[in-house]
């Protein structure tokens, strides 16, 4: 049944990975779909808790990561955009914390990674595609937990 999220998640990926923009009712449609799957799954009181405890740890996480970056650069907007937030948060429900902090971390680092490789290829690319990185990370341990 998880597989079901791999289609706004597809889409989302294209959209960003060409564009660096993230279409709304994609966005949408993902949150929802995770949203109904998990609560399916786990039960109504494991996905409230999960998307509340996995909300707060990306507030504090997303508030350390403001405060640096204002810090250095004298400025947020142009660091992370609007598309980006909404999918962390909609990724919530998903996963247990622990399973939410190690997939943020291992993704946020292959993002990185496919980011350099890209930048290296596009000379004038300067945009990290958080949404596609991500996503494709996510896609991965679909694919996996649905083959094992």
């Amino acid at each position: 049944m998880q597989l079901i999220i791999l289609i706004p998640l597809t889409l989302m990926i294209l959209s960003d990975y060409r564009s660096r923009t993230v279409i709304l009712w994609h966005l949408l449609l993902f949150g929802i779909t995770v949203l109904i799957i998990s609560w399916l799954e786990n039960g109504l009181w494991e996905t409230c808790t999960n998307l509340a405890i996995n909300i707060f740890l990306s507030l504090f996480i997303g508030l350390c990561v403001c405060g640096y970056f204002l810090w250095k650069y004298k400025s947020v907007q142009s660091v992370i955009g609007k598309g980006d937030i909404l999918f962390i948060l909609f990724l919530t429900p998903f996963f247990t914390p622990r399973s939410f902090l190690v997939f943020m971390l291992v993704s946020f680092v292959v993002t990185l990674l496919m980011w350099i490789i890209i930048a290296s290829i596009r000379r004038n690319d300067s945009n990290i595609p958080l949404v596609s990185g991500v996503g494709v990370c996510l896609c991965i341990l679909l694919l996996y937990q649905h083959l094992i």
